[in-house]
């Protein structure tokens, strides 16, 4: 199905894997070779734990304010926490793979901000984030912490929004320059825009990061690695790109060979090295445990957050802490990196932005910056912000299973397309809408992170539903973390299904499907077939509702062997 084939493994029209679009765990191993199976890579160059300094005196230090997966959101919104992180069973009881209670349980207690933004059922307190407020964040930090503050972006900040859309990214130049990014990672603007991607780049006049190959980088404008000079220390900010971009066309060997090779040429020429991993939060954790040469990794694009860093263990003894920022501009992480007793010492706090976080004076600026970006966005607010219809009940998404956003797509597809099983990519692009509360075209487009989502009808069957399962169970709880490809499981309604989380490779689903031999879905890939926008086909189910009407029934299926997972609440949903 063209649903999800990854372009650097397709394969014949013929091929029965190819027809069911994820490719398989097995094929990515036989095409990673020998090296990715191990549990380290015997090819590392290894400086052991001591770090030599090249200038600086005293107790140097470096201020690293961090952001990621912003998706160009303006406005503050309730946070994205999800119910359920079901990981692999190997990290069973580590971060980031608990919710609720579980978190609280690996990080101590947590206070009430930091509970709304960990605890699906707090989530819906109040609003976060926004650009204008996460900016004057940024700007009181940097007056307060001095000239060795480095602000670094990461992941999907110049998609997501209806605004993006209609600029075709350049909102997300001005959005950058508004919080102050010293350096950012090239991401999915690089795909979903091709043709502006190089002027955007340079107009955006500071560096643009990542390990991409010569095809890739539009018009010679991505370094991967950028030096910079804070307080005497020579900093170097490595930007490591998605393996599972739509334009790579490398295999992972070749992919990891690269990211290495060019974390070592930083190593050689800076004091600190600082990972920005748009890569999702597995292959994050993979990369921490194989990086001897960097000293702290910033992971993106699986849009996870945790309220603390993460410490990963490496092969040599030492450890490297893992920052997992979340997503939509709910706040900001200063990252103290300290170099004591021949190594760095990093102590992590996340600052959450949140009307109840600023200070007076960061409010004020809040609200001058507020009236700019409105001004901004009103030539196109009238259109983005019609009202389609009012939410019944909670809208959400984010989950290992499917959320109410996931049952809407399905009945539009129903309706609107054709009556038959629908089946939606597990995508983590999300915005939580309250009981009562318009549904905008903004929201809609918000769904597809910006990308065109273009509906179609696939040939289908009992064999190639289970093996597209069965690949995104590897990719969700399989190993190496490396096949961790962001997304969660797809959602496949009208059909039951069971997951055994406990068996192996290929041998977790049963599926129940009866006579499918048609689907109705939707793609954010670029080579999908051609087929009217997802945001359009939902407009118009939307305008039809009555006022009374109600929330069809969420995709899902049944998971065994889970309980006492620390990731595992399936009955904690957001808004019950």
């Amino acid at each position: 199905m063209a649903l999800f084939i990854d372009r650097k493994t397709s394969r014949s029209s013929n091929d029965p894997e190819r027809n069911t679009g994820f490719f398989s765990r097995r094929h990515i191993l036989q095409g990673a070779g020998a090296a990715l199976l191990m549990p380290w890579f015997a090819g590392c160059a290894s400086t052991g734990t001591q770090r030599r300094m090249s200038a600086a005196s005293g107790s140097p230090r470096v201020d690293v304010l961090y952001y990621a997966d912003t998706l160009d959101t303006r406005q503050s919104g309730f946070p994205i926490v999800p119910a359920t992180r079901l990981g692999p069973s190997e990290r069973l009881g580590q971060a980031p793979w608990a919710t609720a209670a579980g978190v609280a349980a690996l990080t101590g207690p947590l206070d009430m901000t930091m509970r709304q933004l960990t605890d699906p059922t707090q989530a819906t307190q109040q609003r976060f984030g926004g650009y204008a407020r996460l900016a004057a964040k940024l700007a009181h930090l940097r007056r307060q912490l001095g000239p060795q503050t480095l602000t670094l972006e990461n992941g999907q900040c110049w998609n997501g929004s209806g605004l993006s859309h209609f600029t075709q990214g350049r909102s997300g130049i001005a959005g950058s320059r508004l919080l102050g990014a010293d350096a950012r990672v090239s991401s999915d603007e690089r795909v979903i825009w091709p043709d502006s991607a190089a002027s955007c780049y340079r107009e955006f006049a500071a560096p643009v990061l990542g390990t991409l190959t010569a095809e890739q980088i539009p018009e010679d404008t991505v370094l991967p690695f950028a030096l910079f000079e804070r307080g005497g220390i020579n900093v170097a900010a490595v930007g490591v790109s998605d393996p599972y971009a739509h334009d790579e066309t490398r295999s992972l060997d070749a992919w990891y060979d690269d990211v290495r090779r060019q974390v070592q040429l930083a190593r050689e020429q800076a004091d600190l090295v600082v990972v920005l991993a748009d890569t999702g939060t597995g292959p994050g954790l993979w990369l921490a445990e194989r990086l001897e040469d960097a000293d702290l990794m910033l992971c993106a694009r699986g849009q996870d957050f945790w309220p603390e860093t993460v410490d990963v263990a490496r092969r040599n003894g030492s450890h490297i802490p893992v920052c997992l920022a979340g997503t939509r501009g709910i706040g900001v992480y200063h990252l103290a990196c300290e170099f004591r007793d021949g190594r760095w010492q990093v102590d992590g706090r996340f600052h959450a932005v949140t009307a109840s976080t600023l200070s007076a004076e960061e409010t004020r600026e809040a609200e001058a910056l507020q009236a700019s970006l409105d001004a901004e966005r009103a030539p196109y607010a009238a259109w983005l912000d019609r009202p389609l219809a009012n939410a019944p009940d909670w809208l959400w998404r984010r989950d290992v299973v499917s959320g109410s956003w996931d049952a809407l797509i399905g009945a539009a597809l129903r309706r609107e397309v054709a009556d038959r099983h629908t089946l939606s990519p597990g995508l983590r692009y999300d915005v939580v809408v309250a009981p009562g509360e318009a549904i905008t075209r903004e929201h809609l487009i918000v769904l597809s992170g910006g990308h065109d989502a273009p509906v179609f009808t696939i040939d289908a069957g009992h064999e190639s539903m289970h093996a597209l399962f069965e690949r995104a169970c590897d990719q969700s709880f399989g190993y190496p973390l490396l096949l961790d490809n962001a997304e969660d499981l797809p959602r496949l309604d009208a059909a039951d299904w069971q997951c055994r989380y406990g068996a192996g490779t290929g041998r977790r689903i049963t599926l129940q499907t009866g006579d499918i031999s048609q689907l109705v879905t939707w793609s954010i890939h670029p080579d999908a077939p051609e087929g009217e926008p997802l945001w359009q086909v939902m407009e118009r189910f939307l305008t039809d509702q009555t006022a009374d009407w109600t929330l069809p029934q969420r995709p899902g299926g049944t998971f065994t062997y889970v309980d006492g997972h620390p990731g595992w609440h399936p009955e904690i949903r957001l808004g019950s």
